[in-house]
């Protein structure tokens, strides 16, 4: 098995030596030629999988290390039956420290309490219910 890994995925290295052929690459320089013989590919949205990427490649699974997916074409996936997975919350641990420093600036610079202000949390996915919770 060929896994082609985008080299910016932190924490990745050496994750899939014992199982598989591993090359990691800067996302951007993940391309055709590269790809026609790899099982599997691990990216982030620097790369565009779509047919000039993956037509007459042997992929069967493309993960992305990002909740987003709208840089894969998820209907040539469908029909060449590629499985596509994403990582939805991958990040928002990191999102609620920024709106948190960002909260806790705003309290200083004014110099009221936080109870002092009215939040709102525009959707409570993944970050905004971290948020919320953070916030209460």
């Amino acid at each position: 098995m060929r896994i082609v890994i985008d080299s910016a995925i932190p924490y990745i290295n050496n994750l899939f030596e014992s199982y598989a052929d591993v090359l990691y690459l800067p996302g951007d320089k993940i391309d055709h030629s590269v790809v026609k013989d790899a099982d599997a590919l691990v990216i982030r949205t620097r790369t565009r999988c779509d047919s000039k990427l993956l037509d007459g490649s042997k992929v069967r699974l493309i993960t992305t290390a990002t909740i987003g997916t709208d840089h894969i074409d998820h209907n040539y996936c469908r029909e060449h039956g590629i499985i596509v997975c994403s990582a939805p919350g991958c990040n928002a641990r990191g999102v609620l420290q920024w709106v948190s420093a960002i909260l806790l600036h705003i309290t200083t610079t004014d110099n009221k309490r936080p109870e002092e202000y009215t939040l709102g949390v525009v959707g409570v996915g993944n970050v905004g219910s971290l948020v919320s919770k953070y916030a209460r």
